[in-house]
């Protein structure tokens, strides 16, 4: 007689292998301040080895110094890249920052708006990051605006307000015909660092109620074309798990992206690797 757990194993893996082959996944990769070039110009040549589907994107945001080996190693190849910040202003005297065009001259086609990391270490506000928001527009560049909760506030059960006002405000005056041109990353802030995980019912319940949400500021419609990536410690062990969730159109990969072989098992669960 089957056993109830081994059944059920079998049904599980059915089931999820149907969903990540029938969906289309952002599969992007946050290195944050790591890595040299060598490093780099390493990871980069093992991925150039390894032969793309085509049915994932496949996005690196590398630290502002290695974008030119983004442009130079990456210019033939199926993988995209984007900055991890940008400023708002086209130019002007802003010591220490990089404008859109500026990422755009070395074939930036993304920009992460709004980490939280920026939010909290570097008080980026709301108003600041609307702003980045319509730079990025205007310039022909995908904002991918990071939103996400801390501890307190998810205790508290006051995520689902923050979340609606950073969405709110992020995205205020943004041209209903340009939001095909906007994702959206969910952070659990509480969650990140801590050795507590989201829980997939907790990444579902999460994502659904930021599709509601965007549903009732653009319409239905409008919104559905907006993916939305999860953020929170995902690894190759839990990818599977997070991609069979609802409204889970991709994911924010920090730590996990900076091992090659690590992202390459992630780029493979998920159907980008053919080879």
């Amino acid at each position: 007689m089957i056993e109830k757990e081994y059944l059920y194993q079998m049904v599980w893996q059915a089931v999820s292998s149907e969903v990540v082959k029938n969906k289309k996944y952002i599969i992007a990769a946050n290195w944050k301040m790591n890595k040299d070039a060598k490093e780099v110009i390493d990871f980069l040549e093992v991925l150039e080895g390894t032969e793309l589907s085509g049915k994932n994107d496949v996005v690196l945001f590398p630290p502002y110094p290695y974008l030119y080996l983004m442009r130079d190693k990456l210019r033939y190849s199926k993988i995209l890249y984007g900055a991890q910040n940008l400023f708002w202003e086209d130019t002007g005297a802003f010591t220490g920052e990089v404008s859109p065009e500026m990422a755009k001259d070395f074939g930036c086609r993304y920009a992460i708006i709004g980490h939280s990391e920026r939010r909290n270490i570097f008080q980026e506000t709301d108003e600041m990051l609307q702003k980045k928001v319509q730079a990025c527009i205007r310039h022909g560049l995908k904002p991918v605006l990071c939103i996400g909760e801390n501890a307190e506030e998810r205790n508290a059960l006051r995520h689902q307000e923050k979340l609606m006002n950073q969405l709110a405000k992020g995205f205020m005056n943004l041209d209903i015909k340009k939001l095909d041109s906007v994702i959206i990353a969910y952070e659990p802030v509480w969650a990140i660092g801590t050795g507590t995980n989201a829980t997939p019912s907790q990444v579902e319940d999460t994502h659904g109620f930021i599709r509601y949400t965007l549903e009732s500021l653009y319409g239905k419609a409008s919104a559905e074309k907006v993916p939305i990536l999860y953020g929170g410690s995902v690894k190759a062990s839990n990818i599977i798990e997070l991609a069979v969730a609802e409204n889970v159109s991709g994911f924010l990969i920090g730590g996990a992206s900076l091992n090659v072989n690590e992202f390459k098992e992630i780029l493979t669960k998920l159907g980008t690797c053919q080879g």
